[in-house]
Formats: C-alpha cells, sequence, structure tokens
C-alpha cells in the first residue's frame, strides 16, 4: 500500500494517542484470542465480544506500555475472561445433557402420540422410503435441531420441559 509524503513524515512524531489506544486494545485482543478463549466448546460472536468487552473495560488500558501486557495485565485479563467463559461452560454441559436426554423423546412421541397420517407426513417430509429408517432419520433430525438451539435455551430445560419442547417441535412437523 502506498503512503504519502505527509502520511511519512507523521510517522516521525510518533503514534497519536488514538493510534496508541488501538494498539493496546490490539494487544489484549490479540492475547484473549489466542491464549484465553476455550477450546473445548466453541463460543458465539456474541460471547467473544462480550469477553473481550469486560477484558477490555476490566483494565486500565494506560498503563499498558509498548503493547506490552505485564504479567499483573495478564492475570487481570485471565480473571475477568475465566469468569465469563465459566459461566458459559457451565451452561455448554447443561445444555449438552439436555440434547443427549432429549432424544429418547422422539421414540416415545412416535410410539404414543404420531398416528399413522402423521407417520407417513413424516416420512414424505424427510424423503424416507423405508417405515423402518424412519424412526433413525427423525432422530437425526431432532439432533440436528437441537443443535441449532442456543445453548442458554436448553440449559433452562428440566425433562419435562424438554419433552415439550421435542414434542412440539415433532408437532410442528407433522
Amino acid at each position: 500500500m502506498a503512503i504519502s509524503r505527509r502520511q511519512f513524515f507523521r510517522g516521525f512524531g510518533g503514534p497519536t494517542p488514538e493510534q496508541q489506544r488501538e494498539r493496546r486494545i490490539r494487544a489484549v485482543d490479540t492475547y484473549i484470542r489466542t491464549n484465553l478463549l476455550p477450546y473445548d466448546f466453541g463460543l458465539t460472536a456474541e460471547q467473544t465480544d462480550e469477553a473481550l468487552s469486560a477484558a477490555l473495560a476490566g483494565i486500565d488500558l494506560k498503563t499498558i506500555e509498548d503493547e506490552t501486557l505485564t504479567y499483573q495485565h495478564r492475570l487481570q485479563i485471565r480473571d475477568i475472561v475465566e469468569d465469563k467463559v465459566q459461566r458459559w461452560r457451565e451452561e455448554y454441559l447443561k445444555a449438552e445433557d439436555v440434547r443427549r436426554e432429549a432424544l429418547p423423546f422422539v421414540r416415545e412421541f412416535l410410539a404414543l402420540e404420531a398416528t399413522p397420517a402423521d407417520l407417513e407426513t413424516l416420512r414424505q417430509r424427510f424423503y424416507v422410503a423405508y417405515p423402518v429408517v424412519l424412526e433413525d432419520e427423525i432422530e437425526r433430525q431432532v439432533q440436528n435441531w437441537l443443535g441449532g438451539l442456543s445453548n442458554a435455551r436448553l440449559a433452562g430445560c428440566d425433562p419435562a420441559a424438554a419433552r415439550e419442547l421435542v414434542f412440539s417441535e415433532l408437532r410442528s412437523w407433522c
């Protein structure tokens, strides 16, 4: 990228306060993204932004010199981000339990509530030629659907609420 003479000579005066602030923010952002975000589950873009914002709000950017984070800065940032991530991790684990425990509700629905017309509708909806394969296909579809729901929504479900959630979705498919 070409640089103008004016930009070139401005570089001799050193970075402006706004440029220094941007560099400090970038240093914190890079540290968080490379060292503190979890690998055992994924964060949404909103959660990542929230963790970054909390870290930036929790430290004094003016104390960061030359875009280098001191040990104290790193500890402070780690504590802030870990508090956020731990809450999301617990939410994720609860949601995964609900997803796993919700699959037997598919067979229960098919055995107790689904009429032959409902089964035919489901067979046509998922392009299943053989009725024997229908249960497995519906379980797979429910598993995909549950995977698309937010962890926050599923984490608050008890077994009765999860059952009703799955049943209402299956009713909507019929």
